[in-house]
């Protein structure tokens, strides 16, 4: 019997609904999406961020298209993620622009392995990006708890304690990516938590509040950070970039 391992997760197909939802999003409510884009633009640059994400979504949807689209994402992201850098020299302490950075991080690593299929000394690079993108995150969890608990329905027991739990899953999971030890286990289990929170977290908060942009945002976010520990999981299944001995 297979386990999660070994299983064909929807990498590319999370990532680009994750992108489509961020086009719509910045197209709908005419703003820019929090991290990915460089600078404030007038009216029409929104309209092309929004634009540019949604052909981006729907190309890496369609397969024909999918490893040139990626190609171009991947440069796309790498110079994105270079404007991030003077805001984090000028505050490193800043957790919401290291949380942004590392979105962008774990998107160009997903986009870089999509256009490159074939290159396997790439899967390294990506596995260690993703990994230090998780263990960012989890940190953040742990910095603001309060927060993170306000975003757990009420009917979940225990609503203070999932930031911790959640944190430290996302640590975990960023150890062993960067380790390379149990690394494909890793990447499916946090793609699959990341997915259940759209069932059990975001969709429920957009039910309540379908005006609220973040909201959306939240939620196309979570398609996409699926879609980049699931395509990292597929690259590594493929390559056998894990340390550790598991028995087929």
């Amino acid at each position: 019997m297979r386990d999660i391992r070994g299983l064909p997760l929807p990498g590319r197909q999370m990532l680009a609904a994750g992108l489509m939802g961020f086009g719509v999003i910045s197209l709908y409510f005419s703003h820019l999406i929090n991290g990915l884009q460089p600078f404030d633009a007038p009216q029409w640059g929104i309209w092309l961020n929004g634009a540019v994400l949604l052909l981006a979504g729907a190309g890496l949807a369609w397969s024909r298209t999918a490893r040139p689209t990626a190609l171009t994402l991947w440069g796309l992201l790498t110079l994105l993620l270079f404007t991030h850098a003077p805001g984090l020299v000028a505050a490193p302490g800043d957790a919401v622009r290291w949380v942004s950075a590392m979105e962008v991080l774990g998107l160009m690593s997903a986009a870089m392995l999509i256009a490159a299929p074939g290159r396997a000394d790439l899967t390294p690079a990506a596995r260690m990006a993703v990994g230090l993108m998780l263990v960012v995150f989890g940190v953040v969890h742990w910095m603001y708890v309060e927060a993170i608990a306000g975003m757990i329905p009420e009917w979940m027991p225990g609503r203070a304690l999932w930031p911790w739990v959640t944190g430290a899953a996302n640590i975990a999971a960023g150890l062993a990516l960067v380790s390379g030890v149990m690394a494909r286990l890793a990447s499916a289990l946090v793609g699959a938590m990341f997915a259940s929170w759209i069932l059990l977290v975001h969709l429920p908060r957009l039910l309540a509040t379908p005006g609220d942009r973040s909201e959306w945002v939240a939620c196309a976010l979570a398609f996409a950070l699926t879609g980049v520990a699931w395509t990292v999981h597929r690259a590594l299944s493929q390559y056998g970039e894990d340390l550790q001995p598991s028995v087929r």
